[in-house]
């Protein structure tokens, strides 16, 4: 079995905390890289939820700013829903 890769996020009150990567990717449409990752936080029906954010390169290496933009956020669904549907095949 693989060992799941963790990031260092800071949430939005300043503690920082692992999570587990679920998926990189990069949107060829836009050339901008994403990661799908997971607090392992489960909501009211059990599932666990999931986050996503852009992945930013700067002087100091990588942060992660939030998705804010419909259609980037379209393209991002798609992208879930295929990995899924490959999932399951």
């Amino acid at each position: 079995m693989k060992e799941q890769e963790t990031i260092r996020v800071t949430k939005d009150d300043g503690s920082v905390v692992d999570a587990d990567v679920l998926l990189y990717f990069t949107l060829k449409e836009s050339g901008k890289d994403y990661v799908i990752y997971t607090l392992n936080e489960q909501d009211d029906k059990g599932l666990i939820t999931v986050y996503t954010s852009l992945v930013v390169k700067d002087s100091d290496g990588y942060h992660l700013e939030k998705v804010e933009n419909d259609e980037e956020w379209t393209k991002i669904k798609d992208v879930m829903r295929t990995v899924i549907k490959e999932n399951k095949e």
